[in-house]
C-alpha cells in the first residue's frame, strides 16, 4: 500500500510539473530564460555555419514573441556580422548546410525591409539554378554533397528556398527546391518505417536489438524542415500533397516510438543501447507535432499529450542557471548523451518548439477558427487592414462577442488589436498586420484568453466633430490628420477642402491641439507638428469638384456630419453638403463619406450626389491645390494619380490624390498665380456611377520616411497597387 500510494504521489507531482510548463507565461519565461544563457555563452563555430542556422532559427522565432527588441538586435549583430552571407567552404557553394543561416535573414529582411539581407543568398541561389548539379546521391564522395545526399540536409536549405520563392514571388526556386527534396526522400526515406536514413551508409546497418538505424536528430532535422517549407508553400502547389503524406506519416511514427518519459533517444529504435533522454532532436519532433495541431494537420485529442510530454520533458532539460542540457554533441550517428552536454543547434529547436507550444497553451482547449491572409503583391504592406465577416466568425467560434473577440497571430505570437465595425445589417470583425512580399501569415480568431492582457495600442484612428473650434470637424490616424470646416464658418472664406494637419507622432494629436488652443496656437510647431497648410477657397488636400465646361463647382462648408465608426483601427464618418449647394441654384445633396485606417498615409473618400439635378452632373475632378503656382506638380494617369511636393517652412511637403472609381480620363493643370486659383486634377467622367471613390493624404518630410518627392512617388504607386491588389483571406478547413 505504501509503495503504490508513492506512486500516486510521484504521478501526482510530474502531472503538476507537466501541466506548471505548459501555462503561457511559464513558457515565454523558459524560453527567454534559455536564450539568454545562450547569448552570454557564445558558441565558438562560426557565425555563419548550419549550427548557428538552427539557433538563428529559434532564436527569430523566440525576437518575434518577445516584448521588447532584444532579440532583434542581437540577429542583426549576427546579420552584419557575418555581412549577411552564406557560410562559405572551399569548393562546394552548393552544400545545403551553408545556406541555412540564410532562413534569418530572410525573416530580418521582411522586418528592416534591407535588399542586402537578402542579395546575396538570392545572388547564389540563382547561380545554382543557373548550375544545376546531377552528381548521385551515395555518400562515398564530397563531391556528392552538392546535393542533399544527408537528411538533416532537409532542415537547412530548403527553407530557405521556399521562404526566397514566397517574397520574390519567383516559383523557380520552388520547384528546384521541390526537385531536390523528392530526390532525397526517395534515395532516404523507408516507406515501412516511415523514417529518413541519415545516409546510405546506414542502409544496411543494424542496432544492438536488431532494429535499424534511425537517428534521432538527423529525423529530427528532416520534421522541423518539413514544416518550415509545408509554412511558406501555396495550398495549391502541385505536389504539397505529397508533403502532408510524408509529415503525417513521420507524426504517426514519432508519437508511436515516443518513450513514456516523454523524450526521444539519440536512437529511434533502439532506446535501451542508447538510454538517455536527448533534447535536439526531441525539440524539433515538439515542435513539428505542435505545428501539426496549430495548423489543422493533426488531431490534436490524438497528438496533445505526445507534445505536452516532450514539453514537459525538454523543460526539465534546462538548469538552474538557462543552459540546456541533454544535447547530443555533433555527430552523424546515435551517441550516449549526458546532462551536461549543450549545443546551439539544440537551443534553436527548443524556442521553435516553445513558440508552437505557446499556441497551444494560450488557445488552453477552446474553439477557434484559423485564417490564412496571403500578400498578393511584390511590395511590403504594413499596417494592412484584414476584415473579416463578424457573423460568420460568431457562428464558427462558439461563445465569442464583441467584447471577449481576439485575434491571435502565428507569426509573432500575439493577441492583435481588433475592431468591431456594425452598420445596419452589416458587421465586420478588423485587424491589422505587415506583410513582406509574397508573405502567408496564420492568425487564430478566439476567445480573449484568461488572464492575457487584451491587445492595446497608443495609436489609433480618431475623428470628432469640434464645436469648439467654429464647428469643424477633425480626423486622423497615427501617421496624419486633417480638418474640414463646418456651419460656424458659412461666412468665412471657405469651402470644403480639406486641411492638413502636419503630425509627427504617432499618438492622436487632436484632442490636444484644440484643447490648448486658447494658451498654444497649433499653427506653430512645439515638437509634434502643426498646421501651416492653407485651404481657403481651394481645394486643399483632395477637395471634389464637378465641372461644367472650364468652371469647377464646389461646395462650401458641411451641414450636417455623422461618425458610424471611431477607431482603434478604423474611423468612419459622413459629411452632408446641401446649403451651399441650394445657395449656388443646384438642387444636389453632396455626401461625403470618409475612412481613415491606422497606419496609412491616405484615406478614403466616398462622394455621392444626389437630388433633381445629380443626373445633369457630367464629370468629376479630385486635386490638391498647388499653393498659388508654388508648388511641384506629377501626373501618372495609368495609376490615376496627381500629387504635388511643395516646401513649407523649410520642409518637403508631399500632397495627392489617387481615383479608384471612375476611372480618371484625364488630368488638368490649372496654372494660376492668384491666390487659390492654381490647381493640379484629376477628370472622371461620372457615367453610370454615383460614387466618386479616391483616396487622400499627405507625407511630411520633417515626420521621416517621406522625404521627397521620389519617395512619395513610389509610396502612391505602391499603394495604389495594394488598392487593386487586395490580400487574400481564407478560412482553414
Amino acid at each position: 500500500m505504501m509503495k503504490k500510494n508513492l506512486l500516486i504521489l510521484i504521478v501526482s507531482v510530474l502531472i503538476s510539473n507537466c501541466n506548471a510548463a505548459q501555462k503561457p507565461a511559464q513558457i515565454i519565461s523558459v524560453m527567454t530564460k534559455v536564450a539568454d544563457w545562450q547569448l552570454a555563452n557564445p558558441s565558438k563555430h562560426k557565425t555563419t555555419d548550419w549550427t548557428h542556422g538552427a539557433l538563428f532559427a529559434g532564436l527569430t522565432a523566440h525576437a518575434q514573441m518577445a516584448g521588447n527588441d532584444k532579440y532583434y538586435k542581437a540577429l542583426l549583430a549576427f546579420g552584419e556580422k557575418n555581412e549577411w552571407l552564406p557560410h562559405k567552404r572551399k569548393n562546394n557553394v552548393y552544400h545545403g548546410d551553408d545556406h541555412a543561416v540564410a532562413q534569418m535573414y530572410i525573416e530580418m529582411y521582411k522586418k528592416y525591409k534591407d535588399p542586402k539581407m537578402i542579395a546575396p543568398i538570392q545572388k547564389l541561389f540563382d547561380f545554382i539554378l543557373a548550375n544545376q548539379p546531377n552528381t548521385p546521391l551515395t555518400h562515398d564522395k564530397r563531391e556528392h554533397k552538392k546535393r542533399y545526399n544527408w537528411c538533416d540536409a532537409l532542415f537547412m536549405a530548403p527553407p530557405v528556398w521556399t521562404k526566397l520563392a514566397r517574397i520574390t514571388g519567383e516559383k523557380k526556386y520552388m520547384d528546384y527546391m521541390n526537385k531536390e527534396w523528392w530526390a532525397t526522400t526517395d534515395y532516404l526515406y523507408d516507406t515501412k518505417e516511415h523514417l529518413y536514413f541519415r545516409d546510405d551508409r546506414f542502409f544496411k546497418r543494424r542496432e544492438a536489438n536488431g532494429e535499424k538505424v534511425f537517428w534521432s536528430r538527423g529525423n529530427g532535422w528532416v520534421f522541423g524542415g518539413l514544416v518550415r517549407v509545408l509554412e511558406e508553400m501555396d495550398e495549391d502547389y502541385p505536389d504539397r500533397g505529397k508533403y502532408v503524406k510524408i509529415y503525417k506519416e513521420m507524426a504517426a511514427k514519432i508519437m508511436k516510438i515516443q518513450p513514456a518519459e516523454g523524450m526521444w533517444h539519440s536512437s529511434l529504435l533502439d532506446p535501451v543501447t542508447f538510454g538517455t533522454k536527448e533534447a535536439s532532436g526531441s525539440g524539433f519532433y515538439c515542435y513539428g507535432l505542435a505545428w501539426g495541431i496549430n495548423h489543422g494537420l493533426l488531431d490534436a485529442e490524438t497528438y496533445l499529450p505526445a507534445v505536452q510530454k516532450a514539453w514537459a520533458g525538454l523543460v526539465n532539460c534546462v538548469h538552474p542557471d538557462g543552459k540546456l542540457g541533454n544535447v547530443q554533441p555533433i555527430g552523424a550517428d546515435p551517441r550516449k548523451v549526458t546532462a551536461d552536454q549543450t549545443e546551439i543547434y539544440g537551443v534553436g529547436s527548443f524556442l521553435l518548439a516553445g513558440s508552437e507550444v505557446y499556441k497551444i497553451a494560450l488557445l488552453n482547449g477552446g474553439q477557434a477558427k484559423k485564417i490564412i491572409v496571403t500578400n498578393p503583391t511584390k511590395s511590403f504592406r504594413d499596417s494592412e487592414t484584414v476584415s473579416l465577416n463578424w457573423k460568420d466568425i460568431k457562428s464558427a467560434v462558439k461563445g465569442l462577442t464583441k467584447d471577449n473577440a481576439a485575434v491571435f497571430e502565428f507569426k509573432t505570437n500575439r493577441l492583435l488589436v481588433t475592431q468591431i465595425i456594425e452598420e445596419g445589417k452589416s458587421s465586420e470583425l478588423i485587424f491589422q498586420t505587415d506583410l513582406a512580399p509574397g508573405e502567408k501569415k496564420y492568425f487564430r480568431v478566439m476567445k480573449q484568453p484568461a488572464g492575457v492582457k487584451k491587445a492595446e495600442s497608443k495609436a489609433k484612428a480618431f475623428c470628432r466633430f469640434v464645436p469648439e473650434r467654429k464647428d469643424d470637424f477633425a480626423w486622423e490616424n497615427d501617421l496624419i490628420a486633417f480638418r474640414v470646416y463646418g456651419p460656424g464658418l458659412w461666412d468665412d472664406a471657405v469651402n470644403s477642402g480639406v486641411d492638413c494637419w502636419l503630425k509627427r507622432v504617432d499618438y492622436p494629436i487632436i484632442d490636444k491641439w484644440y484643447g490648448q488652443m486658447k494658451k498654444k496656437s497649433y499653427h506653430k510647431d512645439w515638437g509634434e507638428g502643426y498646421d501651416p497648410y492653407h485651404v481657403g477657397k481651394t481645394t486643399g488636400c483632395g477637395g471634389v469638384r464637378i465641372v461644367e465646361g472650364s468652371k469647377y463647382l464646389h461646395s462650401n462648408v458641411y451641414d450636417t456630419w455623422k461618425v458610424i465608426a471611431n477607431g482603434p483601427i478604423r474611423s468612419i464618418f459622413e459629411l452632408t453638403y446641401d446649403k451651399s449647394w441650394k445657395a449656388s441654384g443646384k438642387k444636389l445633396v453632396e455626401t461625403k463619406r470618409v475612412t481613415i485606417d491606422l497606419g496609412q498615409r491616405l484615406c478614403r473618400f466616398d462622394c455621392t450626389f444626389t437630388g433633381a439635378d445629380a443626373g445633369s452632373i457630367k464629370q468629376f475632378a479630385v486635386g490638391v491645390t498647388k499653393h498659388d503656382g508654388k508648388a511641384e506638380v506629377f501626373g501618372d494617369l495609368d495609376n490615376n494619380i496627381v500629387g504635388c511636393w511643395e516646401e513649407i517652412d523649410g520642409s518637403g511637403l508631399g500632397t495627392a490624390v489617387l481615383v479608384v472609381s471612375p476611372a480618371a480620363e484625364g488630368m488638368s493643370d490649372v496654372a494660376s498665380k492668384l491666390k487659390d486659383e492654381a490647381h493640379i486634377y484629376l477628370i472622371a467622367d461620372k457615367g453610370s456611377q454615383p460614387v466618386a471613390t479616391y483616396y487622400t493624404g499627405y507625407g511630411w518630410e520633417r515626420a521621416g520616411q517621406i522625404k521627397t518627392v521620389k519617395s512619395w512617388r513610389e509610396y502612391l504607386v505602391d499603394f495604389k497597387k495594394r488598392v487593386d491588389n487586395p490580400v487574400t483571406v481564407k478560412f482553414a478547413d
